[in-house]
């Protein structure tokens, strides 16, 4: 079905002619070539003589500030978990392997956060100067995981109870 109220050859829906009144197409670049000359054909993408050679690299302002500190006690936490479930297991203080077990989620948090933020450092979006904390909370991050769950491992292999026992 058509729309009766359209026309054949309604000049609201034609396209426009891309040659100007003199022939000469209107979104050509520069002047008309002369009849006899040929065009040179030029490389549009191609770096100019004063420009660098270089691949383009992306030039970021630094807009994250860095979150070094609070990785780092974060990864802390993990690790404090990891000693609480280790003096359980020496039988020092009965506390289950409860605490280790819950460590994992802060000890791996920082881990894979830290991960994050040195990738971003190296990018230049993120700013470089916590780059040394954030390289410490990795490393204590991938250790209290580590070390949490080697703890519920061994615990679980020597068949301790999840909570403590209160009676």
């Amino acid at each position: 079905m058509s729309n009766p109220l359209i026309k054949p050859n309604d000049p609201r829906f034609q396209k426009p002619s891309i040659v100007d009144g003199t022939g000469q197409n209107r979104f050509a670049e520069g002047t008309p070539v002369a009849d006899g000359a040929k065009e040179e054909p030029g490389d549009a993408f191609a770096a100019g003589a004063a420009a660098d050679a270089r691949p383009f690299q992306p030039q970021y302002e630094v807009t994250q500030q860095a979150r070094g500190g609070l990785l780092l006690l974060i990864a802390w936490l993990g690790i404090g978990g990891a000693v609480i479930g280790l003096i359980a297991l020496m039988g020092l203080f009965p506390t289950g392997y409860f605490a280790p077990l819950i460590s994992v989620v802060p000890a791996a948090t920082a881990w894979l956060l830290a991960y994050q933020d040195l990738k971003t450092m190296q990018l230049g979006a993120m700013d470089n100067k916590g780059r040394p904390r954030t390289r410490l909370a990795y490393w204590l991050g991938l250790f209290g995981l580590i070390a949490c769950l080697t703890v519920v491992a061994t615990a679980i292999w020597k068949e301790m109870n999840l909570l403590p026992d209160l009676f």
